[in-house]
């Protein structure tokens, strides 16, 4: 669904890994508001090409078909695609893409254009634009402010919800809101912060609730066409008109081309479709201060301000090599680039982005992939996060940083399904050829102990995928959803066709027993006088 560095898959993990163990185009061009140029027009076109050279490396080095990168430098937006596209097509800096997370940046200022008018207070109660929002009895819901909601600490956290909200199912914003009914809070409002999808769906829905417009309609007229983003969209199908780029996921460490992924249900958490070119004339609006190449003025300066100071410590884990960062409103600020830079990453199950801007440096940089990898196992690269990190790095003068072998990773994945996968089913062969022999007595215990132990396993697994929910699984890592079932699937019938031997031997035995047990019985006596 978007950005997916969170303490569900952080959780996932360990439990799969216990589980487991058991067993090149044209480049594009436009000029923008010149305020605060830095570089010349030479240090501009060798950022875009060090940009393009380093993604067109990685994605051949990775496997990915495709990607796009734009620069913002010296008041001017360049674009350039690398790859595939799908069906044939070049990527280009005009190629829309889903966006994933990067589109929370949106909702949080489609708010704060609300506030600049008046009609959004950031500290008023979430309920006072959204009254059915609803937690278990007895949660503070009345204290969760809009300003909670943006800066990512209402209380709420990314185990909250049902499909919808993991990106396994499509509804509606206020079904996707209504999967919290019974959620418990993980930390008082205001408190500390956590990523969660629905306070940006909820976000969504005061937009909607205090314009008159659906979300969709709203980011159209008061953010993409005030922008001149030509290519972008709220909906899969005029993008797939636009030449919507193809998506793909990983299965086994091939990529394998989707439909790339769009929910209505969390559009304004991680759905919008964009182009790098567009994201590049996005960006340079942050740059000039909120004003728009033709000098519209999107935001006021002082919510801008509101928007992107650093709040709360958010921690990104690995993906930003352990240094800190902070979440301001819809964007993350340090990481890997320090508190100056501004930047938030989006995944989808099937393609990936990073947006990143420098105001000191009056330069920003945007970068989208067509395909992702999410597996929640140990040494899991997640390599198209790292591809856009670098593409980043490079755009800026930065060192690239060397890639963790991906292949080296999934032949290591790949042997850690296969061989237990090959027991199992080595197991299966062999129980299927004893069936019809006879147990010997000193060998019933330990097939029992055998029985038990891969009915224990099969539910254990089975249990796993209920926890996480079977279509959650398949939509975000569907080989290893794949190699959980099957493993459940082969040991449950194993442990039924052990058992049978077992059954049939205790019938025979009484069978055995019944005559004689007969005869030993006293002869019938007639009454007594």
């Amino acid at each position: 669904m978007t950005v997916r560095v969170s303490r569900f898959w952080l959780r996932v993990l360990t439990a799969v890994a216990a589980a487991l163990l058991l067993m090149v185009p044209a480049p594009t061009s436009v000029a923008v508001s010149q305020g605060g140029v830095r570089d010349t027009a030479d240090e501009a076109a060798r950022s875009i090409e060090r940009a393009e050279d380093v993604l067109g490396e990685q994605l051949e080095e990775v496997g990915i078909p495709g990607g796009a990168v734009a620069v913002v430098s010296g008041g001017r937006v360049q674009a350039r695609g690398v790859g595939d596209a799908g069906a044939g097509r070049a990527a280009t800096g005009a190629t829309p893409f889903v966006i994933g997370s990067a589109s929370k940046s949106f909702t949080a200022l489609a708010v704060l254009q609300l506030v600049d008018s008046g009609e959004v207070e950031l500290d008023a109660p979430v309920r006072e634009y959204v009254p059915e929002f609803e937690l278990a009895p007895g949660e503070p819901v009345d204290e969760i402010t809009v300003r909670h909601l943006l800066q990512q600490t209402s209380g709420l956290d990314d185990l909250t919800g049902g499909p919808l909200l993991a990106s396994a199912a499509d509804g509606t914003p206020e079904e996707a809101v209504a999967e919290v009914s019974g959620a418990v809070l993980v930390s008082s409002p205001g408190e500390r912060w956590a990523y969660a999808n629905v306070n940006f769906v909820l976000a969504g829905l005061v937009v909607e609730r205090v314009s008159g417009l659906t979300y969709g309609d709203y980011v159209q007229l008061r953010i993409f066409d005030p922008l001149e983003m030509t290519h972008s969209h709220v909906a899969s199908a005029p993008a797939a008109a636009d030449g919507l780029s193809s998506g793909h996921r990983f299965w086994f460490g091939l990529p394998v081309a989707t439909d790339p992924t769009q929910r209505q249900a969390t559009l304004a958490a991680g759905y919008l479709i964009s182009s790098a070119e567009d994201l590049g004339r996005y960006l340079a609006m942050y740059l000039a201060g909120g004003l728009a190449a033709d000098g519209t003025r999107i935001v006021s300066a002082e919510a801008l301000e509101t928007m992107l100071a650093p709040a709360m410590d958010a921690h990104l884990g690995p993906w930003a090599d352990g240094q800190a960062s902070h979440y301001a409103m819809g964007w993350f600020r340090g990481g890997p680039w320090g508190d100056d830079v501004v930047f938030h990453p989006g995944n989808t199950p099937d393609t990936s982005t990073l947006l990143l801007f420098s105001p000191a440096e009056d330069v920003a940089v945007a970068t989208v992939v067509n395909a992702s990898n999410e597996s929640p196992v140990p040494g899991n690269p997640f390599i198209s996060d790292r591809v856009t990190r670098n593409v980043a790095h490079a755009a800026l003068g930065q060192p690239v940083l060397e890639l963790p072998s991906f292949q080296r990773f999934y032949l290591l994945f790949d042997l850690a399904v296969l061989i237990p996968l090959g027991l199992a089913l080595w197991g299966l062969l062999r129980a299927s050829r004893a069936v019809g022999t006879s147990i010997r007595e000193r060998r019933r215990v330990w097939r029992g102990v055998g029985v038990a132990t891969r009915t224990v396993t099969a539910a254990a697994l089975v249990l796993l995928l209920m926890t996480l929910g079977w279509a959650s699984a398949w939509t975000w890592a569907p080989d290893l959803a794949l190699v959980v079932a099957a493993l459940a699937v082969i040991l449950f019938l194993t442990a039924v066709l052990r058992l049978l031997p077992l059954l049939r031997r205790r019938d025979d035995a009484h069978a055995a027993a019944g005559p004689a047990s007969r005869d030993r019985l006293p002869a019938r006596q007639g009454p007594r006088s």
